[in-house]
Parts: C-alpha cells; sequence; structure tokens
C-alpha cells in the first residue's frame, strides 16, 4: 500500500462520506469495512430477490451534501415519499403529514399545555430560522446545554408532553426514551420533522454499489489495532480471511461508532478514550416484512407507539410499498425483549400483535420477512455536547496522523454524517498542506538566521 494513501475504518455513512471527500481532494484513499458490503447502517438486507434498506432510506429534501454526493456518483434519480406519521392517543390516530405539516402540528400540540408549546416552538423556529442550530453544536442549543443538560429533557417538559412529542422524535432517531436524552440536542431531532422527505428511485443499494466502484475497498476486513510510532498513527493491523497483516498508512481516519473508536484510541490516549465512552449508543433491531395485502394506506403509512409497547414505529416500507411494514425495535421496553435473546420470529409476532390493536395485520398474511440486528444501534449523544466537543478537538491533536468522525460529532442523521466527514477531511487537507510547506519553511528559517 502507498505510503500517500489514507485509510478510513468504517463503511458507514460517515466512513462513505469520508471517502468520498478525500477522493474530491484527490487524495488516494482505502475504506475498510468488516462486514461483506458496505453501508452499516444504511445498508440492506435481502427480502427475496429484492434488497431492504433497513435504515436511512428516506432522504431529506434539506440533505444537500448527501444529494451533491448521489448526483456526483450517478445517474440516482428520487421519487416523493414525504412525512408521514401518526399516533394512538386516547384511542384516536392523531397523523402529521408532511403535505399538511402545520396542521398536524397543531393537532399534536392542542392536548399539551401552554408552557410545553411555548418553550418548543421557541427551539423549532431557532432551527427553521439556522440551519446549523439542527446540527450537534448549533449556538442556540449550545445556549441551553449550560442551563439544562445537568438533568434530561424528561425534566422539563410535562410527562404528556414527553409522551406526545419528545418521545416520538428520541426513540426513533435515537432509540432513547425521553429521560435519556437532553435538551441541548434536540435540535437534531427538530430538524428531522422539519424536512419532507423522498426516496432513491432505484435504493440506497445500488448508490452504494455504483460508489464501491470509484474507490478501493476492503470488505469482511476486522481492524484489530492501530499501528503508531513517536506519538504518529502509521498504519493499522488488520484481519482478513484469518490472517493478520499490517499495513502503513499516511494517515488514519476513523469513522466508527463512538465505542468502538474508543477502543482503538485507548492506547494511544485513555482520556480521549474515556471521553467517547461517555456517547451513548442503545441497541436496534429493524424487521422488514411483505405481505399478500396492503396493511398501510395512503393517509396513514406510520405509526408510533408509547413507552409500554415492544415496537417504537411501524411503516410502510414506501408509498407505492403500502404491503411491505418495516418495524423498529428501539427503546426501554424493546430493550428486554432484544436482551432475552428472541429471535427474529418471535419479535415479528410481537410486532404483528402489537401493530394489529389498531391496524389490521396477520401472520397469516405474511409472505417472507428479514431482519437485522444492530447492538450500537443509534447514538443518543452525551450531555453539555459543545464543552464535550471542544475538548474532543483538542485531544484529537494529541495523536499525529490520526483523525475521528462519526454520527456523534454532528448528528446522526446521514446529512449530519456528511457535514462531519467533510470537516474531518478539511483538517486532513490542512494539515497536508502545512507538512508540503515544512521543507519551505524550514529552509527560510535557516537562510533568516544566515543573515
Amino acid at each position: 500500500m502507498s505510503a500517500e494513501t489514507y485509510a478510513v475504518v468504517g463503511g458507514g455513512a460517515s466512513g462513505i462520506a469520508t471517502a468520498y471527500y478525500l477522493q474530491q481532494h484527490d487524495i488516494n484513499v482505502e475504506l475498510i469495512e468488516r462486514e461483506e458490503q458496505l453501508g452499516g447502517r444504511i445498508g440492506s438486507c435481502m427480502l427475496g430477490n429484492y434488497p431492504m434498506e433497513m435504515g436511512g432510506k428516506n432522504i431529506g429534501k434539506d440533505y444537500q451534501l448527501f444529494r451533491e454526493f448521489s448526483t456526483a456518483i450517478g445517474n440516482h434519480p428520487y421519487e416523493y415519499f414525504g412525512l408521514n406519521s401518526s399516533r394512538v392517543r386516547h384511542g384516536q390516530i392523531l397523523t402529521m403529514d408532511g403535505k399538511r405539516r402545520w396542521r398536524g402540528i397543531v393537532n399534536f400540540l392542542r392536548h399539551c399545555s401552554p408552557k410545553d408549546i411555548f418553550w418548543f416552538l421557541q427551539m423549532y423556529l431557532a432551527v427553521k430560522r439556522n440551519e446549523r442550530n439542527g446540527y450537534l453544536g448549533g449556538s442556540y442549543f449550545a445556549s441551553l446545554s449550560k442551563r439544562f443538560d445537568s438533568q434530561p429533557a424528561s425534566t422539563y417538559f410535562s410527562k404528556e408532553f414527553c409522551d406526545l412529542v419528545i418521545r416520538p422524535m428520541a426513540v426513533i432517531s435515537n432509540a432513547a426514551e425521553p429521560d435519556e436524552v437532553f435538551i441541548g440536542n434536540l435540535g437534531t431531532n427538530i430538524r428531522m420533522i422539519q424536512d419532507s422527505y423522498e426516496r432513491l428511485n432505484n435504493g440506497m443499494s445500488a448508490l452504494l454499489n455504483e460508489f464501491a466502484k470509484t474507490v478501493e475497498v476492503r470488505l469482511a476486513t476486522q481492524v484489530e489495532s492501530l499501528v503508531c510510532r513517536n506519538n504518529r498513527t502509521m498504519g493499522l493491523q488488520m484481519r482478513h480471511q484469518g490472517q493478520l497483516q499490517e499495513r502503513e498508512y499516511a494517515g488514519v481516519i476513523l469513522a466508527t461508532p463512538a465505542p468502538v473508536t474508543s477502543k482503538f484510541v485507548e492506547p494511544l490516549n485513555s482520556e480521549l478514550a474515556q471521553m467517547l465512552q461517555r456517547i451513548r449508543y442503545f441497541p436496534v433491531t429493524l424487521i422488514v416484512a411483505e405481505y399478500n395485502r396492503n396493511i398501510f394506506s395512503d393517509q396513514i403509512r406510520a405509526l408510533a407507539f408509547d413507552a409500554n409497547e415492544p415496537i417504537s414505529n411501524a411503516a410502510a416500507y414506501g408509498v407505492s410499498n403500502l404491503n411491505i411494514v418495516r418495524y423498529t425495535f428501539s427503546g426501554r421496553t424493546a430493550r428486554h425483549h432484544l436482551e432475552s435473546g428472541a429471535d427474529p420470529t418471535e419479535l415479528l409476532g410481537i410486532a404483528e400483535s402489537t401493530l394489529n390493536q389498531y391496524i389490521s395485520v396477520q401472520s397469516s398474511d405474511r409472505v417472507r420477512f428479514v431482519a437485522k440486528q444492530y447492538p450500537t444501534g443509534l447514538c443518543a449523544y452525551t450531555p453539555h455536547f459543545a464543552d464535550f466537543h471542544t475538548e474532543f478537538q483538542s485531544q484529537q491533536e494529541s495523536v499525529h496522523g490520526l483523525y475521528i468522525t462519526g454520527d456523534y460529532v454532528q448528528g446522526a442523521s446521514i446529512e449530519g454524517c456528511f457535514r462531519a466527514a467533510k470537516a474531518c477531511v478539511e483538517k486532513v487537507v490542512q494539515s497536508r498542506c502545512r507538512h508540503s510547506n515544512q521543507p519551505e519553511t524550514q529552509r527560510m528559517s535557516a537562510v533568516m538566521s544566515l543573515d
């Protein structure tokens, strides 16, 4: 491997974005992924002969960086999906649809107290006015975090509001409950409900397969450790097909979940490792099931469930796929089922039974299904994020040749991952420029000293 090549560890959205931006700067890159395919949480599983995106299939119209990426890779058109989510409240299904967004918001909020509504609308408008507030570290939410992040969000909102508004946002985006998320990070959730969504016509897998043709990729390769000398990252120790090998790189970018990154950096910087361990992730299991009839309708395409239910959400796979349902097991009640070792067939039975209380679905109508479990499924960030991020950036600089990005830097959405990756690559480019100018700088210093 050329010493001018950079290694990107992790083939999820963050790693893909990092590799892409490195190539945009004409930097050689090798993308390393332990699974058999790229994608991570935006990867796919086969349902019969069709790839099913298990996560990240809905692309916001405001996903500027990701859309630039998909356009650069090739012809990957989008189709309408919209924003459609329903809740059961006192036996009535309340729906928020992207085409009637404000009507849906009002319908939800009329059940809440004026205090809750006033405070939430302040946050909503802060994100609306400045898109940076929709990502981790935005100035408005950074100021809120200093005042309120000593306690979780559930402390400051009423239980009614948490159940109706905060929990659906948090459990779907972060697999977390209202008492596991913090005010200073809510901008990332609010931004998600402000956007409207489309899907790639040919699916995410088609886009990722095209991207894989443009970059050097090493699949089914487990990175064991960093190789460092004189406080500089020089390469990686990797295991592929049982064989351990060491490769040298110009630099290494870790685009892995925070717990994984923590293990890599522990021998080099224990303080940085401890910081990364504070980032919380919660498990998620996704099941996509096909039925021989439509389960959802054009009016109701998704249903979010209360905290006492084992599934957080059930949704139609697409506007034209109302017979395909994606069930999400996330949140505290779901964890009890996941940790007890329930197999996918058992979980699907539980999901169908739960949905059937409100929308008719029977296992006898099921054609087939596919399941995927993610132990570190969704990131729930850390309180006092602005303080964390300042120290995080400082600690990174202690190890030369090592760069870090991920879903905990600007947010767990695909666009958040792309924004963080782009900023990370800009640091790589700046570092290369400094090193390329160093000999000339040293020569000029020598001349000046002779004078």
